[in-house]
């Protein structure tokens, strides 16, 4: 029980830490405007109206693509499925409200029903193996 409770642990905090390491990433290949302030909500806010299509999606990989990698770190240290489906319903829980909270093209709310199977395919990608 213990396992799977750092399990959970270890997935969100290695899944944000890869959602932020891919989001620089996206930011070399596609930079912010001079000056943005990245706690400026506001400022993120305009910048999402318009961003380019490249950039939105290299945002979108960096969520799913962290999800992902938190399934990894799941299944490092539980062998229980289920901790893929919280780490996952974390996730999107999280992007959802990230979704209220900044506008986004309507296109881009694909990536809420993505978070769950990313997890899922993450943890059992590594739990076969390990």
């Amino acid at each position: 029980m213990v396992r799977n409770i750092l399990a959970v642990l270890a997935g969100i905090i290695v899944g944000n830490l890869a959602i932020m390491g891919l989001h620089y990433l996206g930011m070399y290949f596609y930079p912010l405007p001079e000056g943005t302030n990245m706690d400026d909500m506001n400022a993120i806010a305009e910048y999402v109206k318009i961003a380019s299509l490249g950039s939105l999606l290299m945002v979108m990989i960096a969520h799913i693509g962290g999800t992902f990698i938190a399934g990894i770190a799941a299944a490092m240290l539980s062998k229980k499925i289920y901790v893929s489906y919280i780490i996952g319903g974390f996730f999107t829980i999280m992007g959802i409200w990230n979704l209220y909270l900044l506008p986004h093209p309507i296109w881009f709310n694909l990536e809420a029903i993505l978070y769950l199977p990313a997890a899922i395919y993450g943890f059992k990608l590594i739990a076969n193996r390990v």
